[in-house]
């Protein structure tokens, strides 16, 4: 009999600590997933209804793209590229007056290029219910593109004041091409 209480308290044993190492072992919740546990808690306890999927979840409309051309073209295009070169040739710096290095800028803006005849390709596959924005687009695309090249043949040199980057037709062009996205956006 002694002998079955001694398998049986080491069989208990040996439970105790499978379980406490299974316990261990799991994977611990990062301070972000204990953060968003607590915050989908509160707003639970707050009878508030909370959406958990993810906008990756979500397939994106012909509107969501478009707004994301926009938001490219506005970020990359030109306030990290094209709104600088003329700030820099008149003082050497970029548009916020802060210190360019117009080769790597002319760089990142290569690959901003890449980009941006992907968008030409999506853009151009749209149906005709999209014929403004496409003409819009083309025109935009096109401007950059003249800009890009002028960069790459003619790069400026700081305090160049007869450098010219007449950004005109782009700004009027990309104006109307925003206006049209956001009209889109708004039905």
């Amino acid at each position: 009999m002694s002998i079955f209480r001694e398998r049986g308290f080491y069989i208990i044993l040996c439970l105790a600590a499978f379980f406490l190492l299974a316990g261990c072992g799991g994977k611990e919740k990062s301070d972000e997933e204990i953060i968003q546990d607590k915050v989908e808690q509160a707003f639970k306890d707050a009878g508030i209804q909370t959406d958990t999927s993810t906008q990756s979840d979500e397939k994106p409309t012909v509107e969501s793209t478009l707004m994301e051309i926009k938001n490219f073209v506005i970020g990359e295009i030109w306030n990290e590229g094209l709104v600088n070169i003329g700030h820099y040739a008149y003082d050497g710096t970029d548009a916020t007056g802060s210190t360019m290095d117009i080769d790597f800028m002319i760089q990142q803006l290569s690959k901003s290029m890449e980009k941006k005849a992907e968008y030409d390709i999506y853009i151009q596959g749209l149906d005709s219910k999209y014929d403004e924005v496409k003409q819009l687009w083309t025109k935009v695309s096109g401007e950059i593109d003249t800009l890009y090249k002028k960069l790459q043949d003619d790069p400026p040199k700081a305090k160049d004041t007869e450098y010219q980057f007449d950004t005109g037709l782009y700004e009027q062009y990309s104006d109307a091409f925003f206006g049209a996205v956001e009209a889109l956006n708004q039905k």
